[in-house]
């Protein structure tokens, strides 16, 4: 029996009964068609290519779909800490978990309306992490390979075909070396990458700089507070009557420059170098 992702969708071949069963058609003579085996059926070289490309595209489709309701585990998880910051957490909390889990379901199911939501979920995991509420989240580049992966898989030809079926199609040709617009995309998403995670550094290099000049609270001796920093994180320029303290993250841009007397602190505020 052949698996059938949607059976009503004729217009793609992996829906419809493709292909020969191999026990009806010899071997020689499917060799001499230049005929190749696929799950156990004879299929020509151009149909295997679209088949196991449809195949693909369904099955990405499902694991990000699945992907999308597992968002729930961490929310329900981590609900107590959520609510520390307020209701309004809570309740953009579970809005969120609720709008991944409506788009996987239907991403499972292939169903039209799911596409887009999905699509907006994943463009969020760029902006989650410089959010308050992950501050401290150490999971952002993953985040950022997660919504790379999901939109990838999403805005693919074939899944668009899945999603949206356009009338009048021409047949799809599958060439044997990659066009030049997937080196394109391949450059546009390392790009992307390094782009996503410098921005991530940057960002937790701010933060590291802001929890430094929080912890500078005027009257606690100099030296007591700069114990607290630790070489492998931070570099510090000491000068007869400020303390700056840099993070090493984030290329060294940000810091906190604290004023003393000598012995005691006097004050304390964060810098950015341009």
């Amino acid at each position: 029996m052949l698996k059938k992702y949607q059976p009503e969708r004729t217009d793609l071949l992996i829906n419809t009964d493709w292909g020969i069963p191999h026990h009806d058609l010899a071997t020689p003579e499917a060799q001499s068609r230049r005929m190749l085996l696929f799950q156990g059926r004879w299929v020509t070289k151009e149909e295997k290519k679209q088949l196991k490309d449809e195949q693909s595209a369904y099955i990405s489709i499902r694991i990000i779909g699945y992907l999308l309701l597992f968002i729930c585990i961490p929310v329900l998880i981590n609900i107590r800490s959520i609510a520390e910051g307020g209701i309004t957490h809570v309740a953009l909390a579970v809005l969120y978990a609720l709008a991944a889990s409506v788009a996987g379901s239907g991403l499972i199911r292939c169903a039209r309306f799911a596409r887009y939501p999905a699509i907006l979920i994943f463009l969020s995991f760029f902006i989650l992490p410089f959010l308050p509420l992950f501050e401290s989240e150490k999971g952002s580049p993953l985040m950022f390979i997660l919504g790379f992966t999901g939109l990838y898989y999403l805005l693919r030809r074939t899944a668009r075909r899945i999603f949206w079926p356009e009338t009048g199609l021409k047949p799809v040709r599958y060439r044997k070396f990659p066009s030049v617009r997937y080196v394109i995309y391949g450059i546009a998403l390392l790009i992307g990458l390094v782009v996503g995670y410098v921005i991530y550094d940057l960002s937790r290099a701010g933060r590291m700089a802001a929890g430094a000049c929080r912890l500078a609270t005027p009257g606690i001796p100099v030296e007591e507070l700069l114990f607290k920093f630790p070489e492998a994180d931070y570099k510090i320029i000491r000068g007869a009557e400020y303390a700056l303290i840099v993070p090493k993250r984030g290329m060294g841009r940000n810091s906190c420059m604290i004023t003393h007397d000598g012995r005691t602190i006097s004050s304390a505020k964060t810098g950015f170098a341009d």
